[in-house]
């Protein structure tokens, strides 16, 4: 006899039954199985379904009912005398299990197919997620049955089976997760489908499975244990959730997919088997102190794109760590993708754990992403300062990592800065710069000054021009250009930085209680603006602020300052350059590691320390009474050539580097009336006094 529960779960199989048994005409409906309304000329179905999905009518041969009626039809049976028969038949086409309502006969001999036990559902779950979410009983948060057994028997048979070979799993995933293969006999013990394989739900406890499906070898059809004895279908890979460690987990919506991505070391999955996300929320909400970050991975069609975004706001509104997991091009799923490229999945996964998880990986996987960006030349990218000097003294230019730029006050710290700003902008990259203390204007009449000042050397100083030059410099703001030859020189210079510095540098000026979380905010805006990080610069770094009220001393807010501007040039892979006060008792004994102010976590933490200071002879070094007289008179001299607009020999020391030799130094020539600084050539030599 077929109980009541089997009869209503069949009526709502209906598309189910004809997805077995019926071809789809013009328009997406069915052929009609009785008369063949839709195989002719036009493909025309006249077969139609109902709303609620368990009634269908053939509007050609008039017949019409549920899913019964329709498989008596077919079979030339009679639904109702023929009902047990019929029912038979609909279970097998769509994989149903039918509970047959035993007779006396069959209870006597019930021992011929030994059922499987039913445990307490407590037992079957490890102790540490034993505890029920508030307001929800056992049976509505965990399944009862064990099924170690069935399990045990069907990973016995998986070697008759290359179904699992076939989509990827190596012969440990399979072994590990107890994968199986239902063979006729054991199908015939247990009233499972014969030639299918087997993935069972672990509990968390060693050789006990309290849910399972199948899937026949020969096509996709899915079946699972009957609800009434191993309740609802629970998350698979359910324990993983219970972990206490903050390692990433992935979330897809297969099984295979799961098992795809568990094929390597240190990752992680969870299925939710489809896109129902709900199952996996509440068991979420059920667990005190989750605090696992999740990686969406669910596949890559519209479906699996709707239910990515769903978690994802589910998740944020929960507080919990979430990213979506980028498919490799032109793969649906995990699987396929671990199918066409091992390595490049490999890559892939190790690429989003480090999104959340950096320290716990060994350097192996590291080095799998690092030789990966090598060979795509993604960590080649340097920018250069535009001066030859400095490129040959940090190999190259600049990379991936903290500068810190410091000099003694009014020594041009800021004007060499936004030289290199300016570089990189008219290279046709990106430039931040966060300018704490002058405005954008005079930034801006800065890089026209250098500009004007670059030109006149290019076409052959002479005393006339440079003064025009000078005029500009010193009375751009206030608009006091009164000669043609000041004007014309300032318009080219205008013009020329309009055309390329300006189209990709960004000044953020005179913002009010700026931190390194406004930077970060900034820097991750921009990138989702433009598509890609901008290189940063600081002017300067004392006075970020900081938001954790707790650090109060000078010393406390400059560590977590500089930690943080170092955190922001490793995620976003950019260099950030920022101008740091010295401590005013180095001025007069030679800049080094410990001049930088409040310098006890930048000599350790920032990956270049760049110090500007004088150029001077060895014999005016040291601290003898003689070599501080000399040391003086040079920096007399000095400013004196500046005052007349001549340049200076500067040494640019690198203190610190991690990607070039340190301790050594490149010298530059320095224009300070011009804000210019400029490689020693013998055509700066040659710009004349200028008595102003």
């Amino acid at each position: 006899m077929i109980n009541e529960q089997d009869k209503q779960a069949l009526k709502g199989r209906l598309a189910n039954y004809l997805q077995a048994m019926a071809e789809k005409g013009n328009g997406g409906k069915y052929n009609c199985p009785i008369c063949g309304s839709g195989t002719g000329i036009h493909h025309t179905s006249a077969f139609s379904i109902a709303p609620n999905g368990q009634s269908w009518k053939c509007f050609s041969c008039n017949h019409g009912g549920d899913v019964f009626e329709l498989a008596a039809l077919v079979n030339n049976l009679d639904s109702k005398s023929d009902f047990n028969k019929v029912a038979n038949i609909v279970a097998d086409a769509v994989g149903y299990n039918l509970q047959d309502e035993p007779t006396d006969a069959q209870e006597r001999t019930a021992t011929a197919t030994k059922p499987i036990p039913v445990m307490n559902s407590v037992a079957a779950y490890p102790a540490k997620i034993q505890n029920t979410p508030q307001g929800k009983s056992e049976s509505d948060t965990q399944n009862k049955a064990d099924f170690s057994q069935l399990v045990k028997e069907a990973a016995g048979n998986v070697s008759q089976t290359d179904y699992f070979i076939n989509r990827g799993l190596s012969a440990a995933t399979i072994e590990k997760h107890k994968l199986g293969y239902i063979t006729p006999e054991l199908a015939k013990k247990y009233g499972l489908q014969a030639n299918s394989v087997l993935i069972p739900y672990s509990t968390g406890k060693e050789d006990v499975y309290n849910y399972y499906i199948t899937r026949s070898t020969e096509g996709k059809e899915y079946r699972k244990p009957k609800k009434e004895v191993a309740g609802a279908e629970p998350v698979y890979n359910l324990p993983a959730l219970y972990e206490p460690t903050d390692a990433p987990l992935f979330v897809t919506e297969g099984q295979i997919d799961a098992l795809s991505i568990m094929e390597y070391e240190h990752a992680d999955a969870v299925a939710i088997g489809g896109v129902d996300i709900n199952k996996l929320l509440q068991a979420i909400e059920g667990i005190e102190g989750f605090q696992r970050p999740l990686i969406i991975a669910t596949d890559a069609d519209e479906r699996g794109k709707e239910t990515c975004r769903k978690l994802l706001h589910e998740l944020k509104g929960r507080a919990i760590k979430a990213a979506a997991y980028e498919h490799i091009d032109g793969y649906k799923d995990i699987n396929d993708e671990l199918n066409a490229d091992r390595d490049a999945l490999e890559r892939n996964i190790y690429r989003h754990i480090l999104q959340f998880d950096k320290n716990s990986l060994p350097a192996r996987y590291k080095m799998q992403e690092f030789l990966h960006r090598i060979k795509e030349g993604r960590n080649a990218k340097t920018y250069s300062t535009g001066l030859k000097a400095l490129d040959k003294a940090l190999n190259g230019g600049l990379r991936e990592g903290l500068y810190c730029i410091g000099a003694m006050s009014g020594f041009g710290k800021t004007t060499l800065v936004l030289q290199i700003a300016d570089t990189i902008a008219s290279a046709g990259d990106d430039v931040l710069y966060i300018s704490l203390e002058m405005s954008a204007d005079e930034l801006t009449a800065k890089s026209i000054s250098r500009r004007t000042y670059q030109q006149c050397i290019e076409y052959g100083a002479n005393r006339e021009s440079l003064l025009a030059v000078a005029r500009t410099t010193l009375d751009v703001l206030r608009c006091d250009i009164a000669t043609q030859a000041q004007s014309k020189t300032f318009m080219e210079a205008a013009t020329a930085y309009t055309e390329h510095e300006a189209k990709c540098l960004y000044i953020v000026e005179g913002m009010q209680d700026v931190n390194a979380a406004k930077v970060r905010q900034l820097v991750k805006q921009h990138q989702q603006r433009h598509g890609r990080p901008p290189v940063v610069f600081i002017d300067y770094m004392q006075l970020l602020t900081i938001a954790d009220t707790t650090q109060n001393t000078d010393k406390q807010k400059m560590d977590a300052a500089i930690k943080a501007l170092k955190d922001i040039s490793r995620d976003f892979k950019i260099p950030v350059v920022a101008i740091s006060s010295m401590n005013r008792a180095s001025y007069d004994g030679g800049l080094n590691m410990a001049s930088f102010k409040e310098s006890g976590n930048i000599e350790y933490t920032a990956d270049v320390l760049l110090a500007l200071e004088a150029a001077i002879p060895d014999d005016c070094k040291g601290d003898t009474k003689e070599a501080k007289k000399k040391r003086l008179a040079v920096f007399k001299q000095n400013n004196a050539r500046q005052r007349h607009g001549e340049p200076v020999k500067v040494d640019i020391k690198i203190l610190k580097c991690r990607t070039a030799a340190p301790f050594t130094t490149a010298t530059v020539d320095s224009c300070n009336m011009f804000n210019c600084f400029m490689d020693c050539r013998d055509e700066v030599k040659q710009v004349p006094k200028l008595k102003l």
